[in-house]
């Protein structure tokens, strides 16, 4: 950590709101940093009213003048990152989740990228930790095309360019010149964010040999939740920016609809009744592909890979549904 007297060229951010079951290891991860250059670390909360504002104190007394505690009234994601955008003195961001664990040379790798001239933002792998059977067959998911999809964090093997970047670095220049984080998307935020910054010319470079692990959501009902919001809020990306669209985001919400429409049809339709049993067929067929992919996982494990996928998947599909209906309403 740089003395008080040097001013920071990094800042490392981290958004935090009632996280007092994760804030403090992700605080020691990010002060355990191999960092040559001068750094920061701010915290921007939330407004919490559990043990947050405790452990941050904690930490302070622990390591006095390497955390700034910056207040949050709004509360919401949007309204922290811009916080921290606005307090940060670095000349290079890097944001940390509450709910992750990034390794030691997590962030001197990813400043490193953007310092050698190849791109003004660089990611790396977010690899899904979870702790009980449920949260990891979820992680599996999170690390699965049958899951995820085509969303190259996850799982990419080789460097490149790509549009979204998770827990990522950028220049502190570029982020406020792009107008920060758009405050009205309550998730989604920060692909709306990278999709302006490369649109700005800000080269958005994912490396997967940096891992930052993160933790999901360890019952079916949370993980639910937090899909149902991924979904509704994407749809909003999606009127926002037209052009964002992958054909891939289209699937979950179409097997919705066809699964909500289909279901009364085919109580009177003997041939829509055969449609939608084969639709279903097919798609127990891929859960169970999914489940078989797992090799060497225990039994309680891979037995909750297809609850896992099938969770994310017509939860993110009933909420882009219901954006989509609600902006038509």
């Amino acid at each position: 950590m740089a003395p008080n007297s040097e001013l920071p060229r990094i800042s490392v951010i981290v958004p935090a709101r009632n996280e007092e079951a994760h804030i403090a290891t992700t605080l020691a991860a990010i002060v355990a940093q191999d960092v040559d250059e001068p750094f920061e670390i701010i915290v921007a909360d939330g407004g919490s009213t559990d043990r947050t504002r405790e452990i941050l104190s904690e930490f302070s007394a622990v390591h006095p003048g390497k955390l700034h505690v910056v207040p949050n009234p709004a509360g919401g994601t949007p309204q922290a990152m811009n916080v921290l955008l606005g307090a940060a003195r670095g000349d290079v961001l890097v944001r940390i989740d509450a709910h992750s664990s990034p390794p030691i040379d997590y962030v001197r790798r990813l400043v490193e990228r953007i310092r050698s001239g190849e791109c003004e933002a660089a990611g790396g792998q977010k690899r899904a930790i979870g702790e009980g059977p449920f949260g990891r067959a979820v992680a599996i998911a999170h690390g699965s095309k049958f899951g995820i999809g085509d969303s190259k964090y996850h799982y990419a093997s080789e460097v490149m360019y790509v549009d979204h970047i998770p827990f990522g670095a950028y220049l502190r220049e570029r982020a406020r010149a792009v107008g920060g984080w758009d405050e009205e998307l309550v998730r989604n935020q920060d692909f709306d964010f990278d999709y302006r910054y490369g649109r700005a010319g800000g080269r958005l470079l994912l490396d997967p040999t940096i891992v930052i692990d993160w933790a999901v959501r360890e019952t079916p009902v949370a993980l639910a939740r937090q899909y149902f919001q991924y979904g509704y809020w994407k749809y909003r990306v999606l009127r926002k920016h037209p052009s964002s669209l992958h054909l891939r985001w289209l699937i979950p919400p179409g097997f919705v609809a066809v699964l909500t429409l289909g279901a009364p049809v085919a109580l009177v339709s003997p041939s829509a009744r055969k449609s939608l049993g084969l639709t279903l067929g097919a798609y127990s067929v891929f859960l169970a592909a999914a489940a078989v992919s797992s090799r060497g996982e225990p039994r309680e494990v891979a037995a909750r890979i297809p609850l896992a996928i099938s969770t994310m998947h017509l939860s993110w599909g009933a909420g882009f549904l219901t954006s989509a209906i609600k902006r038509r309403l």
